[in-house]
């Protein structure tokens, strides 16, 4: 069977090649009611690329998008995905958004990464119906990490319940004067249902939200450190409660400089369970990174053979969500 080819498209689509080419390479310059019909044929016709019919025989690269990449949860998380991937020919490659939350936005300064790679892995970013149709033109199986989406299949963690659970377990243990650490972010993140569920957990508890000190830097040990200082300079807490371990690592080491007994003098809890939580004996809400490795894996091996792969060939195309559970530790 002859090779499909741009000429073939573009006549069944009714449109010129070049016209073709640009919804392809970029697809914001044409029409939505272009580049769908343009999509319909390509699928029709189960067109590839050169570069993506190869790797149907051969290794894969795996695009990695985040703009968190300096995270500890990004890193683990990459490392068990690499792990997860490797057995089936498919190899991750990082891509730093450099910031930007914005797939869409980031698309317009780099698209570089989407000659290399032919899958696609996104965690937590926003992705909107321009960016859906850039993934779509290039027939990649996609999944969406900490951001709920319509297009993709999307694995999730329950964080309200997560929060919750935090804040209910150290009621329990007897703390009353918690306080709470939390990264700088203004996207509205999924940091927003933990610190809603452990609020929530806490006023029913009689604990006043007006009463719990909230202290804010950016996600990393230095900036973690940065918010206890400030919290143990102007209040008396008798917990910390972190909404990242890498941040709670900075609280460990104040603690350590300062020889504040942990848990005697202040107790310390973090949220993710990262490789280094272990080793540091922090009480933490573990978020299954090695399994959501694996669920990511297996939806990407499903869809690999697909005819196409992308957002419109599905109705909506489901999501997983885990829900964190306590890891008691020497912290608390």
């Amino acid at each position: 069977m002859a090779r499909i080819g741009l000429k073939d498209i573009a006549r069944r689509a009714e449109v010129s090649i070049s016209t073709v080419s640009r919804v392809i390479n970029d697809p914001d310059q044409v029409n939505e009611e272009t580049r769908n019909r343009v999509y319909a044929v390509m699928r029709e016709l189960d067109y590839r690329t050169g570069f993506q019919a190869r790797q149907r025989e051969e290794a894969s690269v795996l695009a990695v998008i985040s703009h968190m990449t300096d995270s500890e949860f990004f890193m683990d998380f990459f490392i068990a995905l690499e792990k997860e991937l490797q057995p089936h020919g498919i190899y991750p490659m990082m891509v730093n958004s450099r910031g930007e939350n914005s797939l869409s936005v980031f698309l317009s300064r780099d698209s570089s990464w989407a000659q290399i790679a032919s899958m696609a892995v996104i965690i937590h970013m926003d992705v909107d119906e321009r960016a859906r149709d850039f993934l779509d033109s290039r027939r990649m199986p996609v999944v969406m990490v900490h951001s709920r989406n319509p297009w993709f299949f999307s694995v999730l963690n329950n964080n309200y319940l997560g929060g919750y659970d935090a804040a209910a377990y150290l009621y329990e243990k007897g703390y009353r004067r918690p306080a709470v650490v939390k990264w700088s972010d203004e996207s509205g993140s999924f940091q927003s249902d933990r610190l809603t569920g452990f609020f929530k957990a806490m006023e029913e508890r009689g604990i006043p939200l007006s009463g719990i000190p909230v202290e804010d830097s950016r996600m990393s040990i230095e900036g973690g450190a940065a918010c206890t200082s400030r919290i143990l300079s102007r209040y008396n807490p008798d917990v910390l409660f972190f909404t990242s371990d890498t941040m709670a690592m900075g609280g460990l080491e104040i603690c350590r400089e300062r020889g504040i007994s942990v848990p005697g003098d202040l107790a310390l809890m973090g949220f993710d369970d990262i490789r280094m939580a272990a080793p540091m004996n922090l009480t933490t809400m573990k978020q299954f990174i090695p399994a959501k490795a694996r669920a990511v894996t297996d939806h990407l091996i499903r869809c690999r053979n697909d005819l196409f792969p992308g957002s419109h060939a599905e109705e909506y195309p489901g999501e997983l969500t885990m829900t964190p559970v306590l890891v008691e530790r020497l912290t608390s």
